[in-house]
């Protein structure tokens, strides 16, 4: 039998950007060794940190964070809008997107054959660091007068946005795993698959999911 995987302290967990983080520190002027003595631990554990062989924590690295976790997150970001005839509001979210999923209205011909895939909404995830995320829901933009989609060389152009309040990746799951249920009954193969899209991109990030069956390898 598996095991299911027990959450960890957010500062606890395996820290994603660890070998981005110390390179920060180290084009900065930084040896390993004063990383190490920073950090309270060895050069061979920075040097290790450096390859990316292995991850620190949060908390180990919290020296290095409090100096340079504001370009790490800088380095991470998206611009968006929403628009209505009304007002027009400009938004920048820091923090690695995880998932990026639209849904598409799969256009056919009076055959049956599909003529256009055109995507209509979109679910975008924002990890801001600890255990915090922020879900955007995206609709396409339309011209008025004809209803027909908007087109732009630049794809975060395209979408008006609303934004949830920020979640830990419990209330995240149940967010998703809701919005699936109620809001995809015209996308019923992404209102199946999303519940398990999300849960493989948290996991692929390094964020522990509760409920998964552990099969680790023995090396």
């Amino acid at each position: 039998m598996g095991e299911v995987n027990k959450s960890k302290s957010p500062k606890k967990r395996p820290f994603r950007w660890t070998k981005e983080l110390v390179r920060l520190a180290l084009n900065d002027g930084w040896t390993q060794k004063e990383i190490a003595d920073k950090c309270r631990t060895q050069q061979s554990v920075v040097s290790d940190w450096k390859k990316g062989s292995k991850l620190s924590t949060e908390q180990q690295l919290k020296p290095l964070l409090e100096l340079y976790g504001h370009k790490l997150r800088r380095s991470t970001f998206r611009v968006y809008w929403s628009h209505s005839t009304e007002e027009k509001k400009f938004y920048r979210v820091e923090g690695k997107v995880i998932l990026s999923q639209a849904f598409s209205d799969l256009r056919r011909d009076t055959r049956g054959k599909l003529v256009k895939k055109i995507p209509l909404y979109k679910l975008v995830i924002h990890y801001q660091g600890g255990d915090q995320f922020l879900a955007i829901i995206q609709s396409r933009l339309t011209f008025r007068k004809t209803n027909e989609e908007l087109e732009c060389s630049v794809e975060d152009a395209i979408w008006s946005s609303n934004f949830s309040e920020l979640m830990t990746s419990i209330e995240l799951i149940k967010f998703v795993d809701s919005y699936a249920e109620k809001n995809l009954h015209e996308f019923q193969s992404d209102a199946i698959t999303l519940s398990f899209l999300l849960r493989q991109a948290l996991l692929n990030h390094g964020i522990p999911v509760d409920g998964i069956v552990e099969y680790p390898s023995v090396w």
